[in-house]
C-alpha cells in the first residue's frame, strides 16, 4: 500500500477513534448524571423511543456559498446531536432519534414539519433560519400543540406580536445582539455610528432598537445618520455622507450577501470608520468572514458579534468544539452549534421532565427550576415573557492574514460578565435583550 494513503488511513483511524472517545466521555457524564439525580427510575412516563423533528435549510442556489455555510453546519450539528443523544439514552435504555427534513420557504418548512409529525411522531420540532420560516413554523406550532425550538432567526417580532406559547428562542434576540453591539463599541470610544440599512421591516426595527439603546442607556453615543441602500445606491454619495457626518463606526443592517457587497464599495472608496454588520448567522461563519476580508482588504480585518465561536476554550465549550471538529474537519460555526442545542434542550426536557408528551415538554421548558447547559460557563434558561433564552454573547476579531480556519476569527470579547463577584446570573444575562416591562409578547 502506498505510504501517504497508509499514513491517511491512520490519521482517519486515530481522529475517529478518538471521535468516539469522546462522544462515549459525553454521555456517560449524562448518564451518570442521571443516575446520580435518580432519574432514570422516574422515567416511566417515556415511551420506548422518542423522537425530536429537525427542519433544515437547503444548501442555497450554485455558487451560494454563504448560505451553503449555515446550511452545512446546520445538517453536521443535527447529525452530531443524533449521534450524542442517541448514544446517551442508549445508554439508558431508551431508544431517542432526530429526524431530519430539508425544506425552504414558510409553506416547505411547514410541510416538512407536519410531515415529520405524522410520520415519526416528534414532540417537537427544531428549526427557522429566517424570519418568514420562523413565523411559519411557530403559527404551525402553536396550531398542532407541539414545541416549536427557533435556531436560526433573531428578529425582535418573534418574541413580541408574533410571540406563540409553544416558540422557544435558542437564537438571540436582535435585541440582545444590539445591546451587546452597543456595550462594547461605545466602550471602546466609538461615539458617532452611521448605518446603512435595506429597505425591509426587519431592518427598519434593528435601526429603531439600536437607536433607543444609544438614547437611553449610551449618552456618549450619537446617531451620526442613517441610509436605506439598494441596487441603484449611488456609494459615492454614501461615502461623502459618511464623511460629512464625521461618523467613526457604520454598522450595515441587511443580509449576509449584502453586507459583503456593500463592505466593498465602503472599502474601494477609502472609508476609514470601523465597519461591521448585523450578525445574521449567514454572518457567523468561517466562510462568512474569510469572504468579508476578501471583499474589503482595510476595513475587513475587523470586529464581529457571535452567538458562537469555535476557539472558545471553556466550560466544557472546548470539548464540544473539539468532537465537532474532529468529526467534520472544520470549526463549529453557530448555525450548528444551535442546532445541536436545540436538540439537546428538547431532550433534557423530556428526559428529566419524564415525558415526552409536548405539554409536559413545555411545562419543562417554562419551568422555574429548569437550567440547560449549553457550554457558555452558566446554566441558562427561557425567559418567562418571551420564551427568549438567557445567554452570553462574543466578540471575534477577524485575523487580517491567517488562512486556517480554525484561528481565521478568534475570540476576544464576552458579555455580559457573568462572573463580576455580588451580582445575580439571571439578572446579570438579562442586560441583554428586552426586559418583562418592554415586552410585547401577549399584548
Amino acid at each position: 500500500m502506498n505510504e501517504a494513503v497508509r499514513s491517511s488511513i491512520g490519521d482517519d483511524e486515530a481522529r475517529n477513534g478518538a471521535v468516539r472517545r469522546l462522544r462515549r466521555s459525553a454521555a456517560t457524564t449524562v448518564a451518570a448524571l442521571a443516575l446520580l439525580v435518580g432519574t432514570v427510575s422516574a422515567q416511566e412516563g417515556l415511551e420506548a423511543g422518542f423522537r425530536v423533528g429537525i427542519v433544515l435549510p437547503g444548501p442555497g442556489e450554485e455558487g451560494a456559498a454563504i448560505s451553503g455555510a449555515l446550511a452545512r453546519g446546520a445538517a453536521q450539528g443535527a447529525a452530531m446531536a443524533n449521534d450524542e443523544f442517541g448514544f446517551n439514552a442508549e445508554m439508558l435504555g431508551y431508544v431517542f432519534s432526530a429526524e431530519t427534513a430539508v425544506a425552504d420557504g414558510p409553506e416547505g418548512v411547514v410541510a416538512a414539519a407536519q410531515a415529520l409529525l405524522d410520520e415519526h411522531g416528534v414532540y417537537g420540532v427544531v428549526g427557522g433560519f429566517d424570519l418568514a420560516e420562523a413565523e411559519a413554523l411557530a403559527e404551525w406550532s402553536a396550531e398542532v400543540g407541539v414545541p416549536f425550538i427557533n435556531v436560526g432567526a433573531s428578529a425582535d417580532v418573534l418574541r413580541n406580536e408574533q410571540c406563540r406559547p409553544t416558540l422557544f428562542n435558542v437564537e438571540p434576540s436582535a435585541a440582545m445582539y444590539l445591546d451587546a453591539m452597543a456595550g462594547w463599541y461605545v466602550r471602546s470610544g466609538l461615539r458617532d455610528w452611521y448605518f446603512l440599512l435595506a429597505g425591509d421591516d426587519e431592518s427598519a426595527a434593528q435601526l429603531g432598537r439600536i437607536e433607543r439603546t444609544l438614547n437611553e442607556r449610551h449618552f456618549a453615543a450619537n446617531v451620526a445618520g442613517s441610509t436605506v441602500v439598494g441596487p441603484t445606491t449611488d456609494w459615492d454619495d454614501i461615502a461623502a455622507r459618511i464623511s460629512r457626518s464625521r461618523a467613526d463606526f457604520v454598522i450595515l443592517f441587511m443580509g449576509a450577501e449584502d453586507q459583503l457587497a456593500a463592505v466593498h464599495e465602503l472599502d474601494a472608496r477609502g472609508v476609514s470608520a470601523m465597519v461591521t454588520g448585523y450578525p445574521y448567522q449567514a454572518a457567523q461563519t468561517r466562510d462568512f468572514y474569510r469572504a468579508w476580508r476578501a471583499a474589503a482588504p482595510t476595513l475587513g480585518a475587523g470586529h464581529r458579534i457571535s452567538a458562537w465561536e469555535a476557539t472558545l476554550d471553556a466550560y466544557g465549550a472546548r470539548e464540544l468544539n473539539a468532537r465537532y471538529r474532529m468529526t467534520y474537519g472544520e470549526p463549529m460555526d453557530t448555525s450548528a452549534w444551535a442546532v445541536y442545542q436545540g436538540v439537546k434542550i428538547l431532550y433534557e426536557a423530556a428526559f428529566f421532565g419524564s415525558s415526552a408528551a409536548p405539554d409536559a415538554v413545555m411545562a419543562y421548558l417554562t419551568g422555574p427550576q429548569s437550567v440547560f447547559d449549553v457550554w457558555k460557563g452558566i446554566g441558562t434558561s427561557f425567559r418567562p415573557w418571551d420564551h427568549q433564552l438567557r445567554q452570553p454573547l462574543y466578540l471575534v476579531k477577524i485575523d487580517r492574514t491567517e488562512e486556517a480556519a480554525f484561528t481565521l476569527a478568534t475570540l476576544v470579547g464576552e458579555l455580559p460578565a457573568i462572573y463580576m463577584p455580588g451580582t445575580e446570573v439571571v439578572e446579570r444575562l438579562d442586560q441583554l435583550g428586552e426586559l418583562a416591562a418592554a415586552s410585547r409578547c401577549g399584548r
